[in-house]
């Protein structure tokens, strides 16, 4: 009888200890899940500050190209605009040279950082 009392201790004993180690395991394996998700969402929104990084010429305000562009002042972004209202879309950056105030210097300063 004392044989089975200790057999019975050891095994609960053992039974505690596993249920343990696999409760533990599960704990691990859940806070590295939304770790993993947050490092996966990080690099997407690297990613998407990457393509939002450029400026849409086609809808930004003055100000905003003043701001985003190189060597676009107050005069020359309006000049964007009112040209893009007379004329419509700009589809390739070369039309830019078609603003008064824009020449070749300027757009290749800026052609990386304009989007469509």
């Amino acid at each position: 009888m004392k044989l089975m009392k200790h057999l019975f201790s050891s095994l609960f004993v053992a039974t505690t200890m596993l249920s343990s180690q696999v409760f533990a395991e599960e704990k691990v394996a859940e806070q590295a899940q939304p770790q993993a998700q947050v490092q996966q969402q990080t690099a997407s929104q690297t990613t998407q500050q990457a393509v939002s990084d450029k400026l849409n010429i086609n809808t930004a305000r003055a100000s905003e190209i003043q701001k985003a562009l190189i060597g676009i002042g107050a005069k020359k972004a309006e000049a964007i605009v009112q040209y893009r209202e007379k004329h419509g879309n700009f589809t390739m950056a070369e039309q830019l040279l078609e603003v008064q105030g824009i020449g070749k210097a300027t757009l290749e300063k800026n052609r990386d950082r304009i989007a469509f």
